[in-house]
């Protein structure tokens, strides 16, 4: 059998493996007893669709019965329908396409982001592939973890010069990992330094491993690995990081788990004078950085008004130098609060993933959201961000 074809065959074996294991465990321990045989139905229909059609479409008809069943704030027929976008996404393989009619990764020390979101699938299969044949079975999801060099330009280049370069990797629990990274790591890395050489960026593999999480049990869940730049600064950063979770299995939970603690910390900040005296401004800098790049992942689900719009494009230009100055940056803040922004995108949050109406009683985003995501916020975040990569990775070259 030809290697690449038994390749994507594996993986399809352990894409449709996992699914069938999370819809039983849903069933069994949601559902009543009469509902178990739907895994085997929604097996055989996944199994049997369509290729590069949306799965869900195929069973969502099959998932009727369970609309009425509720689950973390919504229902257990949502649940399944996010098993269904993981799966979908895990049939997708990087060998579809040919690399050679994508666009350069970096062109003036701008990066391309469609060519390196493909790029990174395509190692990350080639990893998981290696940790198979190891007897390490696992399903990487990879993707930008957010950063302002991610918000790209209508052709597809970041707006700012290379700068800061982070990869996300949501995986299965059982991936292997350890405090000084282990089989991923061991692999993967070799394979994305040549990679990067290859597109004209060389980088010696002097990798730190930081920033490790644990669990409430002290197992190890989260590993980064990160090269710093000889010119990197705290003030101005420049690095390479690759950043592997076990705690979540996509990169959308990695951004709002995130995402959704600085969101928290804004809209709780309530005496902006008092942040302007105790925050260093690089840090304010780079909270109004991270506010601005992040929220893209969320307009699946807010939709900004006509003023909070003028001030992304504002911001995004002033991002390119003036925002440095103390006078602009602070500006900006003071722009952010006054349109409600934080407050309006707090409380989008709240409504989505909650069912929580504004003020109808107080949210606390992290400690209702972010332990278990409900599926019925992550399933227009990820629709977006798929739909917003799949865009950026067809942008022909200019």
């Amino acid at each position: 059998m030809d290697t690449k074809l038994n390749e994507i065959t594996t993986r399809r074996q352990r894409a449709f493996r996992h699914f069938r294991a999370a819809v039983e465990q849903l069933l069994r321990t949601e559902a009543p007893g009469s509902l178990y045989c739907l895994a085997d139905i929604l097996l055989s229909r996944a199994t049997s669709a369509t290729p590069r059609t949306d799965l869900w479409e195929d069973l969502r008809e099959t998932c009727d019965c369970l609309s009425g069943i509720p689950y973390r704030h919504g229902t257990l027929a949502q649940a399944i329908e996010w098993e269904t976008l993981k799966l979908q996404t895990w049939l997708t393989s990087a060998a579809t396409y040919e690399e050679s009619s994508l666009p350069p990764l970096f062109r003036d020390r701008h990066v391309h982001i469609g060519t390196l979101i493909r790029l990174w699938r395509r190692l990350s299969l080639e990893t998981e592939d290696a940790l198979a044949r190891q007897g390490h079975e696992t399903l990487l999801d990879v993707g930008p973890w957010g950063g302002f060099n991610f918000v790209a330009q209508e052709d597809g280049y970041t707006r700012m010069p290379f700068a800061r370069l982070t990869m996300a990797i949501g995986s299965l629990q059982d991936t292997p990992l350890e405090d000084q990274g282990g089989p991923f790591y061991e692999d993967f890395l070799p394979r994305y330094l040549a990679a990067l050489e290859s597109a004209g960026v060389t980088i010696p593999n002097e990798f730190t491993y930081q920033h490790q999480k644990r669990n409430d049990s002290g197992r190890l869940v989260e590993l980064a690995c990160t090269y710093y730049f000889p010119h990197h600064t705290y003030a101005r950063r420049a690095f390479v990081k690759v950043r592997l979770s076990r705690a979540y299995e996509t990169v959308e939970e990695i951004i709002l788990h995130d995402f959704l603690g600085l969101l928290e910390r804004l809209h709780f900040t309530t005496d902006w004078a008092a942040y302007r005296e105790q925050t260093q401004d690089v840090d304010a800098r780079f909270d109004l950085q991270d506010f601005i790049s992040l929220s893209h992942i969320l307009e699946g689900v807010y939709q900004r008004t006509p003023a909070e719009e003028t001030l992304l494009v504002e911001i995004k230009e002033a991002f390119r130098g003036a925002i440095r100055e103390r006078k602009v940056l602070y500006q900006y803040l003071e722009a952010i609060r006054k349109t409600k922004w934080i407050e309006n995108l707090y409380w989008g949050v709240a409504q989505t993933a909650l069912g929580m109406k504004k003020f109808q009683r107080p949210v606390f985003l992290t400690h209702e959201i972010c332990p278990y995501m409900p599926p019925r916020l992550l399933i227009p975040v990820r629709r977006h961000l798929q739909a917003y990569h799949a865009r950026i990775g067809s942008v022909p070259i200019l």
